[in-house]
């Protein structure tokens, strides 16, 4: 199938096969290197590198092994007990280990309570298993805590579903004991539908860990989803926070509960008989292609063990673009696709579903695509295609029927991760600013590695251009000229224009991976010419954490563009950076500054006097875990703008292979 992948990918000439096989030949040595000289580095215990005169390591016994020989620099991986590695990255290992420092009690606590909880997850999969004797390693005789289903208030219905949240203002009832505990458990189960036990979920983070002297108290989100008693059955969920009490016992080994408080409780069912709110269509509308079958179907995990390294699959960094390619007025799809795969195009058809158009259109080649956008370039009333391309920017005319040819190369020094285009000096034509994340360089491993400095606030990523569009497909490098180079180092992942100063012209916000990010107010200066200002920290959405998209709304209908943010939430992030012994020699701003990370996602409501005022938290958009990407959308038509986020990464089952 690969063969047949690169036979039907079209044109490459002699010229790039040589330059793939050179680039793959110094990826190889370089990534060799860095190996050889991270294994040196942590030779010594001060991260200095060993000189050939360093004492070797010492020799670590490992069962079934001599203390001398071949196996003598091994250790155990912890978590893996049948595998072994190499003594000083065995080490760096342990700094993972939460049970290798004693400093660290609540993290070793906060481990035992996650083996704890998952009793829970259980008896939620299996509910037929619920009794008293099913919790009596979790349950302390006298527990008394609050009814985890509450008394609640519906706040929002319409014709698909009905949103509940926990009364507020009056007072909850209380449960007791073993018994009491799982009758309050069955309560909260009974919104799910009899006969689908194997259909409902139960998942749990711990955010928060307080360690007293005879008892400790963790904060938890709880999230259960699964079929609902609707008929047909439909998905119902509920989220809610727990702060649970946790107590010793004589002869046991595991903490017990002895009460939980429901900070907060919401739950989402169906209304009525209503259809799902989504239904996937993906492959009734793809399928027919055998591109979806033998290339999209597959996900990155597996594509890892099936192309080269050297094509370095830079995961979660494939966008995609929706527009008009063919002129036909239906909205076409363009899917970029890594290194060794080809991108694609699909042209949408009359009756909804998607034909692949790649060889058709001149666009079907094997170079990495970060990112895609269809613009018109040359105001010629069509949808021309702009594509982030290993370290360029390539513009396509299209000619019309969605055939295109390439018209200009942008070459850069830097990752391109995604790229914006707008009229930011008001002539007619559209400018286009292009996002670096890591720097290119000759012999960097830049090219391979992001390497944040410092981790919270770096300011070694890459350089952003902006490329101003002079007619007749050129465009000259305007970002010093027009102020765009201030704070231009981060690792910036993405961007975009809106007026929201209400001024007339476009200003632009960049959304940074590992530190702040940048609002850029777009003004005429004396001569009438447009420059841009940083004016993040006097707006209040530098926003320190790890920034990865960003979209405007009009959220709350005030007439001014709000701003929101993905980052990423880190329940572990949560717990540990609050702790007393957490970096005791850094001063308090740079603490809260991690500790932001840790947060999640941000919504700033504009002022309308050229600041915002952080609602992240009182609107409850915080928690969109690892979130790519996020978009207001008015995904119910009744006139208020929604959040979708997409959030998650790839998961393989753990075989310790390095």
């Amino acid at each position: 199938m690969s063969r047949q992948l690169f036979e039907d990918s079209g044109r490459v000439s002699a010229p790039k096969q040589r330059r793939v096989i050179r680039d793959a030949v110094f990826a190889s040595v370089l990534i060799l290197t860095l190996l050889f000289w991270w294994i040196r580095l942590w030779n010594d215990d001060t991260g200095n590198l060993a000189s050939s005169d360093d004492t070797p390591p010492t020799s670590v016994k490992v069962a079934n092994d001599a203390a001398v020989g071949p196996h003598s620099q091994l250790k155990k991986i912890p978590g893996l007990a049948d595998r072994t590695t190499h003594a000083p990255l065995a080490d760096l290992f342990a700094k993972a280990d939460p049970t290798a420092d004693a400093q660290w009690q609540s993290e070793q606590f906060s481990a035992v309570v996650g083996k704890q909880l998952k009793i829970l997850v259980e008896l939620c999969e299996h509910p037929e298993k619920l009794s008293e004797s099913s919790v009596e390693r979790l349950i302390a005789e006298d527990y008394q805590g609050e009814s985890l289903r509450p008394l609640l208030t519906e706040v929002f219905r319409d014709d698909v579903l009905v949103v509940s949240r926990r009364q507020s203002t009056s007072s909850q009832k209380s449960v007791f004991g073993s018994s009491g505990f799982v009758k309050s458990f069955r309560e909260l189960l009974s919104i799910y539908a009899a006969g689908n036990a194997a259909s409902v979920h139960l998942k749990f983070k711990v955010v928060g860990t307080e360690m007293q002297q005879d008892h400790a108290t963790t904060t938890a989100y709880v999230e259960i989803y699964g079929s609902s008693r609707s008929l047909p059955p439909q998905h119902s969920q509920q989220t809610a926070r727990w702060r649970c009490k946790w107590v010793g016992k004589e002869g046991l080994d595991v903490p017990l509960l002895q009460g939980i408080e429901v900070i907060d409780h919401e739950e989402v069912v169906p209304s009525g008989e209503a259809t799902a709110a989504f239904v996937d269509y993906t492959e009734a509308l793809l399928a027919k292609n055998p591109s979806y079958r033998d290339q999209l179907v597959y996900g990155t995990d597996y594509w890892y063990g099936n192309l080269d390294v050297a094509f370095s699959i830079h995961q979660g960094n494939q966008g995609l673009a929706i527009g008009d390619a063919n002129g036909d007025g239906r909205e076409d799809l363009f899917v970029c696709q890594p290194a060794g795969l080809p991108s694609r195009l699909y042209i949408q058809q009359s009756d909804g579903t998607l034909d692949d158009h790649t060889e058709q259109s001149n666009l079907d080649w094997l170079d990495s695509a970060h990112s895609a956008l269809f613009v018109d370039v040359d105001s010629d009333g069509d949808q021309d295609l702009l594509v982030s391309l290993n370290y360029s920017l390539i513009v396509f005319e299209n000619l019309g029927k969605a055939r295109f040819v390439k018209r200009t190369e942008i070459s850069i020094h830097s990752w391109p991760s995604s790229i914006a285009a707008a009229d930011y000096d008001s002539d007619g034509d559209l400018d286009v600013y292009i996002c670096g994340y890591n720097p290119r360089g000759e012999t960097s491993p830049g090219d391979i590695f992001a390497n944040p400095v410092p981790y919270h606030d770096a300011e070694n990523g890459a350089r952003n251009f902006m490329m101003r569009n002079d007619g007749n497909w050129d465009f000259q490098d305007v970002t010093v000229e027009v102020g765009l180079n201030q704070n231009n180092h981060r690792f910036s992942f993405a961007t975009a224009w809106e007026d929201y100063d209400n001024d007339g012209d476009l200003d632009l916000y960049v959304a940074n991976d590992f530190g702040r990010n940048v609002l850029f107010r777009n003004d005429l200066n004396e001569k009438g010419q447009h420059r841009f200002t940083d004016v993040s920290r006097q707006a209040g959405v530098e926003d320190i954490a790890a920034g990865m998209s960003v979209h405007w709304a009009d959220y709350n209908h005030d007439g001014w563009m709000d701003l929101y943010v993905s980052n990423m939430f880190s329940s572990a992030g949560s717990r540990i950076t609050t702790q007393q012994q957490f970096k005791p020699g850094e001063d308090t701003q740079t603490k809260e500054d991690i500790q932001r990370h840790a947060r999640g996602n941000s919504l700033f409501e504009n002022q309308g006097d050229g600041t915002f005022r952080d609602v992240s938290v009182e609107a409850a958009v915080t928690m969109g875990r690892w979130a790519w990407g996020s978009l207001f959308a008015d995904i119910n038509n009744d006139g208020w703008d929604d959040v979708y986020v997409a959030n998650g990464f790839f998961t393989t089952p753990e075989t310790g292979d390095l």
